[in-house]
C-alpha cells in the first residue's frame, strides 16, 4: 500500500468514526472515535504504512500552536491571579501522575515510560502524540488516556451538577448571572431603536469584514509560521517533544504579549485530531488487543482514582479559595480544557477561570514531564 493511500484511508475512517462518536454524543470525538475506528481495524491484523515523521512534527506544531493561541494579553491579570493555584494543582497531579505511573508498571509489568505518559493528565491527544515520536507503547498510552477522559467527561459533569445545589455561593453567583442577564436585557431594549442606523451600515461594514478575513489568515498562518520556528528550533536543541513545546511556548508569549496572532481554524484542529487519533489506533495489533484485555481492571482502577483525585482537589480550592462549587471542580477536573469550558458554560460556572486554569495546568505538565518522565527513564 502507497503512504499517500494509507493516509487517504486513515482519514476516511478516522472521520467515520468521529461522525460515529459525534451522534453518540461521546466527549472527544475527533480523537477517540477516529482512534477507536482504527484500532478495531488493525486489530484484525491490517498493517498500514507508518505517518511519515515530517507530517508529525507538522501535527505537533499545530497542537502546540493551539495550546498557546487560547492565551491572550487580556487574560493577563486573570493568569496572574490563577498562576498560584495553577501550579500547586499542577503540582500535585504530576506527584500523583508520577505515583500512579510507577504502581500500574510494577502491578502489570508494562513498561515503565508508557506507564507514565498513560498516568498524566494532559489529554489524550497529547500524550498520544508524545508516545508516537518516543516509540513508547502507543496503545497503553492511549488506553490510559481514553479512560481517563471518557471517565471524567461522563462523571464530572453528573457530579458537579449533584453537588451544585450544596453551594450557597453558587446561589449568589446565580443570581449575580441572572442581574447581568436583566441588565443585558435591559440594554437590547434600549438599543433596538438604533436598528434602524445599524441596518444602513451593514452594506459598508461588508467590505471591513473581507477585510478583517484576510487579517485572520494571515494571523492564523502567522501562527503556523512562528509555532514552526519555535518548534523546530526546540526540536534542533534535543528538548523532548520540542515541535510541539517550542510551537506551545512560542505563539502563547507572542499572544500575551499581543502580537496579532489567530486561533487555529477548528477545520485545521478536526483534520489533525482526526489523523493523529486514526494514526494512533493503526499501532494496535491483535497481539496488543489480548495483552490489553489483561489490563482492564487496572486501568478501570486508575480511572475511578483520576476521578475522587479531581473532586479533592476541587473541594480544597472551594474551601480555600472560596470559590463556588462548580468552577472548582471543572477548573480541577483532569478531563480537557475545550469540554470542561463547555461544561461551565451550560451550568453557569465561571467559564474563564475553568479555561485558564485548565489551560495553565496543561501547559505547565506539559513543559516538565517530558523532560522529567525521560530523566527517570533513561
Amino acid at each position: 500500500m502507497s503512504m499517500i493511500l494509507s493516509l487517504f484511508l486513515i482519514f476516511i475512517f478516522g472521520y467515520l468514526g468521529y461522525r460515529i462518536f459525534s451522534l453518540l454524543h461521546i466527549p472527544g470525538g475527533a480523537t477517540t472515535g477516529s482512534l477507536i475506528m482504527l484500532a478495531i481495524i488493525s486489530s484484525q491484523g491490517f498493517e498500514w504504512v507508518a505517518m511519515p515523521s515530517f507530517l508529525t512534527s507538522f501535527f505537533q506544531v499545530v497542537i502546540g500552536a493551539m495550546i498557546g493561541s487560547r492565551l491572550n494579553k487580556e487574560q493577563i491579570p486573570t493568569i496572574k491571579s490563577l498562576l498560584v493555584p495553577g501550579l500547586l494543582s499542577s503540582a500535585w497531579m504530576i506527584f500523583i501522575s508520577l505515583v500512579v505511573g510507577f504502581l500500574l508498571a510494577k502491578m502489570t509489568g508494562m513498561d515503565l515510560g508508557s506507564a507514565l505518559y498513560g498516568s498524566v493528565p494532559a489529554g489524550l491527544f497529547e500524550m498520544g502524540i508524545i508516545a508516537l515520536s518516543l516509540n513508547l507503547s502507543v496503545p497503553i498510552v492511549t488506553l490510559l488516556q481514553f479512560f481517563r477522559v471518557i471517565s471524567i467527561n461522563l462523571s464530572v459533569p453528573f457530579i458537579v451538577s449533584h453537588f451544585k445545589k450544596w453551594d450557597k455561593t453558587e446561589v449568589n453567583y446565580q443570581i449575580k448571572v441572572d442581574n447581568e442577564l436583566t441588565t443585558n436585557t435591559t440594554n437590547t431594549n434600549n438599543n433596538t431603536s438604533n436598528n434602524t442606523n445599524k441596518d444602513i451600515n451593514e452594506s459598508n461594514n461588508s467590505g471591513n469584514n473581507e477585510k478583517k478575513e484576510r487579517a485572520n489568515v494571515f494571523g492564523v498562518l502567522l501562527s503556523l509560521l512562528l509555532g514552526s520556528i519555535g518548534g523546530f528550533t526546540a526540536k534542533y536543541l534535543g528538548v523532548p517533544v520540542g515541535c510541539m513545546l517550542g510551537s506551545m511556548v512560542v505563539v502563547g508569549t507572542l499572544r500575551i504579549l499581543g502580537a496579532p496572532l489567530q486561533e487555529i481554524p477548528k477545520w485545521l484542529i478536526l483534520v489533525t485530531q482526526i489523523m493523529i487519533g486514526g494514526s494512533l489506533g493503526t499501532t494496535f495489533s491483535p497481539e496488543m488487543v489480548t495483552y490489553l484485555k489483561s489490563l482492564l481492571l487496572p486501568v478501570l482502577l486508575f480511572s475511578i482514582f483520576v476521578v475522587i483525585n479531581g473532586i479533592f482537589i476541587g473541594f480544597r480550592f472551594y474551601r480555600i479559595l472560596k470559590w463556588d462549587l462548580a468552577t472548582a471542580l471543572l477548573a480541577t477536573a483532569a478531563g480537557g480544557a475545550t469540554l470542561m469550558t463547555l461544561v461551565a458554560i451550560d451550568i453557569n460556572a465561571d467559564p474563564v477561570r475553568v479555561s485558564i486554569l485548565q489551560t495553565l495546568r496543561i501547559v505547565i505538565i506539559l513543559i516538565i514531564m517530558p523532560t522529567l518522565i525521560m530523566r527517570i527513564i533513561y
